[in-house]
């Protein structure tokens, strides 16, 4: 049974978004940074662009929201955002910078400003099987730095995955607002699920222990939408989606993206597991992926007697939709068989 849902959320909006009406203006001053614009608000805080005055280095600098002052969880996941931002050390996940205190007590997070589009943003339908490989081994990649020092991101969706338009690393992982820490104090009770309920795991939707295990159910069901257009439940309510992650199977996947390589349904489908222990790691993830893609480039022989009509081998890709059938179908049936 799921008892409740929490969800503190930092969503940077659509670039054309009016938030000309945020608290702080253009101008201010918090310690060495200026403030140049707001880009965005969540559910725990304001987002500013923001330039330091001494390196003239543009930042993004994050402030608890006012409102939020009051509740000492929100205090406590901005400090803990800012020791995972500073500790887990990986260029998909943004640089860390400096924190501090405003005079009324609210925590800000100077850190890394990523210039590009959110993955939410960019897909307005199903991507390309060889893009979704690309994207999903870099948060794959991510995710697994995370786990090695035991921080759970928990809160992953398109929303937080930037695709980076600099080349250093294609993507960011953004938000550990709500990530759990080693370190951290544990403010979410136990059956109090927290998250975004479309990309939750079913342990994580029962208010259970997290661990890495969720993290990949997560990048499963952001594959699963990337690949075809949609997540796999969808519901009216947050508990009608939940309770789809607890009970019900993920419809099948090969249907719905039938170009999309065999390899990569699989892993997905392996990712959606209801069982964490059958789900692979975020680092078996990525490692799965980087053979796919390889084998996506570089063309292999068939070390089987199937040849064309001249005698020559016929290149197939490993662990691709491709099959022999499809392959040899000139060869097989001619047009007189019809």
């Amino acid at each position: 049974m799921v008892s409740s849902v929490s969800s503190q959320l930092d969503i940077p909006p659509a670039p054309d978004h009016d938030y000309s009406s945020g608290p702080l203006h253009p101008g201010h001053l918090i310690s060495a940074y200026r403030i140049e614009r707001l880009m965005g608000m969540g559910g725990m805080g304001w987002v500013y662009r923001a330039r330091h005055e001494l390196t003239a280095r543009s930042v993004a600098l994050k402030i608890l929201r006012e409102d939020q002052l009051a509740f000492d969880r929100s205090i406590d996941r901005m400090m803990r955002e800012a020791s995972i931002l500073a500790s887990v050390s990986h260029s998909g996940i943004p640089r860390f910078f400096e924190c501090g205190l405003l005079d009324d007590g609210r925590p800000w997070i100077a850190m890394e400003l990523i210039e590009g589009l959110s993955l939410a943003q960019r897909m307005r339908g199903p991507l390309d099987a060889d893009h979704v490989i690309e994207i999903v081994a870099a948060v794959a990649d991510v995710l697994a730095a995370a786990h090695t020092r035991g921080v759970t991101h928990r809160d992953l969706k398109p929303e937080n995955i930037i695709l980076a338009t600099e080349t250093k690393f294609p993507v960011r992982v953004i938000d550990w607002g709500i990530a759990h820490h080693p370190a951290g104090v544990r403010f979410t009770n136990m059956n109090e699920a927290i998250g975004t309920p479309t990309y939750m795991a079913p342990e994580q939707a029962r208010g259970g222990p997290t661990g890495g295990h969720c993290d990949v159910y997560g990048l499963g069901v952001v594959s699963y939408q990337a690949l075809t257009g949609r997540a796999p439940f969808l519901g009216a309510t947050s508990v009608e989606i939940l309770v789809q992650h607890l009970n019900r199977p993920a419809p099948a996947l090969a249907p719905r993206c039938p170009d999309a390589p065999y390899g990569l349904v699989e892993l997905v489908e392996r990712m959606l597991a209801k069982n964490p222990a059958e789900r692979p790691s975020a680092a078996e993830v990525g490692a799965s992926l980087g053979k796919l893609r390889a084998a996506r480039q570089t063309p292999a022989y068939l070390r089987l007697p199937f040849e064309d009509g001249n005698g020559v081998p016929l290149p197939v890709y490993e662990e691709t939709a491709v099959t022999p059938v499809a392959l040899l179908r000139p060869k097989m049936w001619s047009d007189s068989d019809d």
